[in-house]
This record gives structure tokens, C-alpha cells and sequence, in this order.
């Protein structure tokens, strides 16, 4: 065999390599999931499951991205049997009967997303259901200043610099963080969230599959203690 035909030969196996490789990680899947919509509510009203997240929630995934916030935390629950995700109670949900429920994450749930962050390293918690266990916007901007204050096991870096500090004129702001001792800001002045901060925390805010997918199957439990 001469060396170019040797070499055509290399070529046309690595294109039927990536062919075969692209056809089965990207084609297959979004053949089988690219088109999933969201489910009607059966009594014929306008309520649908999922539903989309608000804009400033959609500016907040920007936000995450930016941030690198996917290297340490993942949004997908695990079945039980590859995993301790529910054991922990990342996937609280509830039944068709209004019932709590612990379940594991499906490509539905995703259907809404400009940008999809399952993760692949778990140094921080699971976000899938970050909402059901920081409801309170206060306590997310409180947590994203000075994560020890919240949590004094925490690995997670301060992100100080999504907050600025001002002075009060008038009533102080709604959303300015309580805060004592050195983290106190001084006299007269408050710490309030920036634009990219109040975007990041709609958008944690909007991660909360709170909701059942009727034709959806997996195994469910009772609900796990949060951790």
C-alpha cells in the first residue's frame, strides 16, 4: 500500500470515528429528547409542568456561568440506585396527590434552559432543588457574601465582589444584608447586591423541581432530611 493511500486510509477512519462518535453522543439524544414539551394540566387549564424561569433568572444563568459555579456544584438528581442523591433530599418534589416526594432529575426538567449545568463535581452541594432549602433571597445574598457566616463547614469562596458597599440616604434598602461584628458595614453605610448579584439569586431561586411529571417513571421515596 503506498504511503497515500495509507494515509487517505487514516483519514477515513478517523471521519468514520468522529461520524460514529457524533452520531451517538449528540444526533441519538436530541432525536430522542430535543423536542420534549411541557406537560398540560389535565383539568384543560393553562398551568403546564415544567414551567419557564422569569427573565432576570435567565440573565442570572449568565451570571453562573461566568462565575464557574458548575466546577463545584451539579444540577441533576441521581436514581437511588446510582447514588445518594435522594438519601440526601435533593430531589424533593410532590406526587399527583399534592403528596412529599424525593425524585431524581429527567430531561423534562430541563427543557427551559438556555444553558443546561449538570456538573460533574459534587464540592459543593447538588443546586437542582438549591431553592426549597434557601427560599429567602436575603439568605442567598447573605450566603454569596460570606458563605462561613451560613455555614462555617463551607468550602465555598466569598463573592464579595457582587456586592457593593453605600451610603444610606433615607430608608435603608430591602434587600441590604444583616450583617454584625467585622463584616458589619460602618455607620450610616449598607452592603446591597448588585444587578449580577439580584440576576444569580433569581436565578438560584428559580431552581426548585417542586413539581410531578405524571409519564414520568423512577423510583420515589419519602423525603430525606436536608442536608
Amino acid at each position: 500500500m503506498s504511503p497515500t493511500l495509507r494515509f487517505r486510509t487514516f483519514v477515513g477512519l478517523i471521519f468514520v470515528a468522529f461520524f460514529f462518535t457524533w452520531m451517538v453522543l449528540v444526533v441519538l439524544p436530541w432525536s430522542e429528547l430535543g423536542h420534549l414539551a411541557p406537560i398540560q394540566d389535565e383539568s384543560g387549564g393553562t398551568n403546564i409542568t415544567p414551567f419557564d424561569k422569569p427573565n432576570e433568572a435567565h440573565a442570572g444563568e449568565q451570571v453562573y456561568a461566568a462565575n464557574g459555579c458548575v466546577y463545584c456544584h451539579t444540577q441533576q438528581v441521581r436514581a437511588a440506585t446510582s447514588g445518594a442523591d435522594i438519601v440526601r433530599g435533593w430531589g424533593t418534589a410532590n406526587d399527583e396527590d399534592g403528596k412529599p416526594i424525593t425524585r431524581r432529575s429527567y430531561p423534562r426538567d430541563y427543557i427551559w434552559n438556555h444553558q443546561v449545568f449538570l456538573g460533574n463535581s459534587r464540592s459543593g452541594a447538588d443546586l437542582t432543588n438549591v431553592a426549597q432549602r434557601y427560599p429567602d433571597a436575603n439568605g442567598l445574598y447573605r450566603y454569596l457574601y460570606a458563605p462561613s457566616l451560613t455555614d462555617t463547614h463551607s468550602s465555598m469562596p466569598a463573592y464579595r465582589f457582587l456586592f457593593v458597599t453605600r451610603k444610606i440616604h433615607g430608608q435603608p434598602s430591602q434587600d441590604a444584608l444583616v450583617l454584625s461584628g467585622a463584616d458589619a458595614p460602618p455607620v450610616g453605610y449598607e452592603i446591597v447586591p448588585t444587578s449580577e448579584a439580584k440576576a444569580l439569586v433569581a436565578y438560584l431561586l428559580s431552581l426548585k423541581n417542586d413539581y410531578h411529571l405524571p409519564d414520568e417513571k423512577g423510583p420515589v421515596a419519602p423525603p430525606a432530611a436536608k442536608s
